[in-house]
C-alpha cells in the first residue's frame, strides 16, 4: 500500500513538474525549439530511469511507465539528429569543428561517471579494472556511430564538391534504417539493443529538412490532428503492452509505429503549447548525466543493506541520481569549456 501511495505521489509530481507553466499560444512561432527539446528531455530521462529499476524493487506503476522508456531514447536520438542537421543548415563551416565540439560534450561526462563507478566498486571491495574508466556507455557509442555516419556523408560530399541537399540526408536515413534491420534480423548488433530507438535519428533528420512544411501541416486542423494522434497513441500503446513480446511484429514493427505516433502527438501538442518552468528545465539540463549516472546509483544502493519498499527505493534512487548528475554536469561543463578553448581556435566561424 505504501508503494502505491508513493508511486501515486510520484506521478502527481512528475505531471506537475512537466506541465506547470504550460501556456496555449495559437501564434507560437518556434517549432521543436531548443527550449522545447530540453524540457522534453527532462521528462523522458525520468521515464528512462524507471525502466532500469532492479527487479527486486519494481512495481506495476513503474513497469507500465518504464515500458515507454524506449520512446524517450528515441526522442534523444531524434533531438540529436535534428540538432546536427539544423547546425549544418544554419552555421557556416559547422563541419570544420564538428568532432572538437561534439565528442568532448559526450565523452567527458561519460568518463566522469565511469570514474565514480570505479570508486564505488573500490569502496564496496569489488574487483575492478583500471580500463573500466574508459568503458564508454554503449548508448553513447551508438550515438557516436550515428554522428560519424552523418559527418562522413557530409564531409565526403563537401570534399567531392557535390551539391548539398536532401540526397545526403536520404543516404544517412537509409544507413540508419539498414543498421536497425540488420540488428533485428541477424546476430550482428551495430546499434546494440536499440534497433527501434535509432529510428529517432531518421525522424530528427527529416524533421529538420521539412520543419516548415511539417509545422504548416500540423497547424491546420490542429485540434482534430492533436486529438487523433492522442487517441491513436493510447490505442497502440495498449496494443504494444499486450503484444510487445511477439517477435518482430510486436517488438519491432508495433514498437516503431507507437514511437512514431507518440512523437507525432508530442510535436502536435508543442505546436501551440509553450512548455516550461524552472524545475523541468533543470532536469533537461542534466538529462544526459541522469541517463549515465542512474546505473551507478542503482549499483551503490544494491550494496547498501537498507530495507526499503519499491516506492521508497525509487524516490531515493531518483533524488540521489539528480543530485549526483548535477555535480557531474557542473564539473564536466567546466572541463569541456577548457577543452573547447584549447581545441577550437578563436575567431573561426562555424
Amino acid at each position: 500500500m505504501t508503494t502505491v501511495i508513493l508511486m501515486g505521489v510520484f506521478l502527481v509530481v512528475l505531471l506537475f513538474v512537466t506541465l506547470f507553466g504550460v501556456k496555449y499560444d495559437k501564434n507560437k512561432t518556434e517549432f521543436f525549439s531548443y527550449d522545447d527539446t530540453k524540457i522534453l528531455k527532462g521528462f523522458w530521462c525520468i521515464i528512462i530511469v524507471l525502466v532500469h529499476v532492479p527487479a527486486d524493487f519494481q512495481n506495476k506503476i513503474q513497469d507500465s511507465l518504464g515500458s515507454f522508456a524506449y520512446i524517450g531514447v528515441t526522442f534523444f536520438f531524434m533531438a540529436s539528429a535534428y540538432g546536427l542537421k539544423y547546425s549544418v543548415k544554419h552555421k557556416q563551416n559547422y563541419l570544420r569543428n564538428f568532432w572538437k565540439r561534439r565528442l568532448p560534450a559526450l565523452i567527458i561526462p561519460a568518463l566522469l561517471v565511469n570514474l565514480v563507478s570505479v570508486a564505488m566498486r573500490l569502496i564496496f571491495n569489488q574487483d575492478v579494472s583500471p580500463w573500466s574508466i574508459f568503458a564508454i556507455n554503449p548508448w553513447v557509442l551508438v550515438l557516436v556511430l550515428l554522428y560519424f555516419v552523418f559527418w562522413m556523408i557530409y564531409y565526403v560530399s563537401t570534399k567531392l564538391k557535390l551539391t548539398i541537399g536532401i540526397k545526403q540526408d536520404v543516404i544517412i536515413c537509409l544507413i540508419t534504417i539498414a543498421f536497425s534491420i540488420v540488428d533485428k534480423l541477424t546476430s550482428i548488433k551495430i546499434t546494440s539493443i536499440w534497433p527501434t530507438e535509432c529510428w529517432g535519428f531518421v525522424y530528427g533528420i527529416l524533421l529538420a529538412d521539412f520543419s516548415e512544411r511539417i509545422r504548416a501541416i500540423m497547424n491546420k486542423n490542429w485540434i482534430l490532428k492533436t486529438s487523433a494522434t492522442c487517441v491513436l497513441s493510447a490505442l497502440f500503446g495498449i496494443l504494444y503492452l499486450k503484444f510487445k513480446s511477439v517477435y518482430f511484429i510486436g517488438d519491432y514493427c508495433l514498437k516503431i509505429l507507437l514511437g512514431m505516433l507518440i512523437s507525432a502527438f508530442i510535436l502536435q501538442f508543442t505546436i501551440r503549447f509553450k512548455l516550461g518552468n524552472t524545475a523541468i528545465r533543470f532536469l533537461g539540463n542534466i538529462s544526459y548525466e541522469v541517463y549515465l549516472m542512474h546505473f551507478v546509483i542503482f549499483y551503490a544502493l544494491g550494496h547498501i543493506n537498507i530495507q526499503m519498499n519499491s516506492g521508497l527505493y525509487i524516490w531515493v534512487a531518483l533524488v540521489l541520481t539528480i543530485i549526483s548528475s548535477l555535480i557531474i554536469q557542473k564539473i564536466s561543463s567546466a572541463i569541456n569549456k577548457r577543452v573547447s578553448n584549447l581545441l577550437i581556435r578563436p575567431n573561426k566561424k562555424e
